[in-house]
């Protein structure tokens, strides 16, 4: 993979993760400040839906999808930032995936070779 492939790969990402984080801070503090509103079942239950849908279409993360799925739990998804602590999760786990992947390169790199001192 070229060297500006990856550099692409990772503005998009940065991308996505600047998105969805702010997707999830505005969710999370509309769930929290618009309580009244959002507590009332359908209504509230229609925006949790158009978040998941969103934060989904942005992350792909089908593990975020199912936490996110507490914003459906009464009183306790209204209170708790779920969308911003999937959303960092995911971040995370994409992160530790990559440095995964970089280094079983490395090590495979190191063991296939021999190196002359």
């Amino acid at each position: 993979m070229s060297q500006s492939t990856k550099k692409q790969k990772r503005r998009f990402f940065k991308i996505r993760v600047a998105l969805a984080l702010g997707i999830s801070i505005v969710a999370d503090l509309l769930d929290y400040l618009a309580a009244p509103i959002f507590g009332v079942p359908i209504v509230g239950d229609i925006f949790d839906v158009i978040v998941t849908g969103l934060l989904y279409l942005i992350t792909r993360s089908k593990a975020s999808v199912v936490m996110n799925l507490a914003e459906f739990i009464p009183f306790l998804g209204d209170f708790l930032p779920v969308y911003t602590v999937s959303t960092m999760l995911w971040v995370i786990r994409d992160q530790e995936f990559d440095k995964l992947l970089i280094l079983r390169k490395m090590i495979n790199l190191f063991s296939n070779k021999e190196h002359k001192l």
